[in-house]
């Protein structure tokens, strides 16, 4: 039994990977988590980079050298990876073979936007395989490698949440231990001066590419006999298409589930198009599939009816899944829909509201409380912008943070309307990102805030780890591997000589409204680090706060009248009693922290030394 990403991580395995390099980002993060396990059975180096242009970086410097290199990011961080991706593809991957794994986040689950990233295969005029099911996952990266070594170029390799995170039957291969040795990089690792004979190489090799796919068993062609109605359909969709058709039998349906998405193998797909009526796509997110098709179409000299994404038939956002697919055949079919007969059980609104929150204990909740009374002392005169991480739940937060877009964007924004004021712009400006972001992408955007005078308060909430996604080791965690050497962030920031520097304590919630209203009101550029506690980790290696218990005076509390602590704080530790009408403390979810003791107005939370 293997999640997808798992699979993905067999088959690296049994390609004889040498080299992995990733930043963590769901729901890409179990694939280099999975051969961290494996570095020294199989004598493969594997590491967690500052982020994604540096692992895509270091991947192809292996791949040059000879070394079989995987590169698994999330869609958002092939953004950050594409400056160098639209370059090398022109240089070449070399010999070692080099398969980038982006995972995409339709609906967005875990991410600040819903993403296709398959335009950017065809943007670099790379291979393109999307895997349906988990042995497709493990399958398609072998084949992945087979290609990227047999032309040399990078592969990308596509999944989406439900296959990344869900799991199934996989058959495994063998893994032996990698052969191959670094040697001499490939000659000319640049494009210039003639970039434009370079792209000429590429397009050539594409073409050569288009018709190995044209034999490859990957893809499965159900039903190849004449139909009244041909789905084509790519990764996890394929399998919403399979269980649809068992509700509908009585259809003439053929299914084209294509793993080789880019470049589209022409014959196989247009013999296919001649022998029906009416197409549908079944993908997720974009029409990206159905317009290679629809291209490929123009060239036929009957071409069949379309519907998809493209006719409305198929939604254009959000996830794909089993009754959508079902409505769509249904209604080309001219039948209607048998879906399931709604239950109570089945409402939503039986479901018990969750909206997201921080964690018991989690400092970031400190901070964010503190800014809201800051706002209120400024007359609401103050933007706080961000970007992504637990700290990203300042948006619900009563809106706390202003602003959350891509990682790093945070300082960057900050330093623009830290320029304003000239044209009016009186609202003080914050900008916050975690100990990980920092190092990832935040550098650029301070550098260019001190460089301009930008009059804005940076703030990072330093956990000393990548909390978000699973406590990976970035350069300023406290704990590194023996070989690795930690980069402090206050050395990098007085480097960048703020107008203003200081160090907190995030548990100190009174101290910290004060430290953030005097700091926000002086001019220039300043910068606080509050050092934050992740319970979650602190929990992982042996909590020293088990021996704290704190209660609620009911003779102090203030119930229904005040609210404060249950309504206002919102820590998950604090609920609602509907007997007493007051708050009270659930001693299982409690991690001790006593920051509700600064809270309360009136001195209603105890704290008790347990014997």
């Amino acid at each position: 039994m293997m999640s997808g990403n798992e699979a993905i991580a067999q088959g690296a395995l049994e390609s004889g990977i040498g080299f992995c390099a990733s930043y963590p980002g769901t729901p890409s993060t179990e694939i280099t988590a999975s051969l961290f396990k494996f570095t020294e059975k199989y004598d493969i180096y594997v590491e967690w980079s500052t982020n994604e242009k540096v692992a895509l970086e270091a991947a192809t410097g292996a791949s040059w050298a000879g070394i079989p290199a995987l590169c698994p990011m999330k869609s958002l961080g092939l953004n950050v990876a594409s400056d160098f991706l639209l370059n090398m593809n022109l240089s070449g991957s070399g010999k070692g073979g080099l398969v980038i794994v982006v995972c995409d986040d339709p609906r967005g689950h875990s991410s600040s936007n819903e993403q296709d990233s398959r335009f950017y295969a065809k943007a670099a005029q790379i291979p393109l395989l999307e895997p349906s099911t988990y042995q497709d996952a493990k399958d398609a990266t072998k084949y992945a490698f087979k290609i990227s070594q047999q032309f040399e170029v990078p592969v990308m390799v596509r999944s989406t949440t439900r296959l990344s995170h869900s799991r199934g039957l996989v058959e495994t291969g063998k893994i032996s231990k990698r052969k191959k040795r670094a040697g001499a990089l490939p000659q000319r690792l640049y494009n210039v001066p003639t970039p434009h004979l370079r792209h000429r190489d590429l397009l050539v090799k594409m073409e050569r590419i288009r018709e190995e796919f044209e034999t490859v068993d990957l893809n499965i062609n159900s039903n190849p006999k004449h139909t009244d109605l041909l789905v084509i359909s790519s990764g996890v969709s394929s399998l919403y298409v399979q269980d649809a058709l068992q509700f509908l039998n009585s259809m003439n349906v053929g299914l084209l589930n294509l793993v080789t998405t880019y470049p589209l193998p022409k014959k196989s797909v247009s013999g296919l198009l001649e022998k029906t009526n009416d197409v549908l796509f079944v993908e997720e997110i974009d029409p990206f599939l159905e317009d290679e098709v629809r291209m490929l179409s123009g060239d036929l000299k009957k071409s069949p009816r379309f519907h998809g994404k493209r006719t409305g038939l198929i939604p254009s956002f959000g996830e794909m899944n089993t009754d959508i697919v079902r409505k769509a055949l249904s209604q080309l079919n001219g039948t209607k829909a048998e879906l399931p007969t709604p239950t109570p059980s089945m409402g939503r609104e039986l479901l018990v509201k969750r909206p997201l929150t921080f964690c018991a204990g989690c400092t970031h909740r400190n901070f964010y409380w503190a800014i809201r009374k800051v706002k209120k002392r400024l007359n609401e005169k103050l933007v706080v912008a961000g970007d992504i991480g637990c700290y990203s739940l300042g948006v619900f937060y009563d809106e706390a943070m202003n602003t959350m877009q891509a990682m790093g964007s945070g300082i960057g924004v900050a330093s623009g309307l830290g320029q304003l004021e000239r044209f009016g712009f009186d609202s003080k400006v914050v900008s916050v990102a975690g100990d990980s972001t920092f190092f990832h992408a935040c550098l650029p955007g301070l550098i260019n805030a001190r460089h301009k005078n930008a009059n804005l308060t940076f703030i990072v909430l330093d956990n000393a780890t990548t909390a978000m996604t699973g406590f990976q080791t970035h350069p300023g965690s406290r704990y590194q591997e023996q070989a690795l050497r930690r980069v402090r962030i206050e050395d990098l920031v007085k480097a960048v000589q703020p107008d203003f520097y200081a160090t907190a304590d995030a548990n100190d919630t009174k101290g910290l409204i004060e430290l953030l209203h005097s700091t926000i009101i002086k001019d220039g550029l300043k910068v606080l680090l509050l050092d934050s506690i992740c319970r979650l980790d602190e929990d992982q290696r042996d909590s020293t706060l088990t021996d704290v218990h704190f209660k609620i005076d009911a003779d102090l509390c203030r119930g229904e009248k005040c609210r404060i602590c249950f309504a206002d704080f919102g820590c998950p530790a604090i609920n609602w009693s509907s007997t007493s009408n007051q708050a009270i403390i659930m001693d299982a979810i409690c991690v001790g922290c006593g920051a509700c003791v600064d809270v309360c107005p009136h001195d209603a939370i105890k704290e008790e030394r347990l014997s």
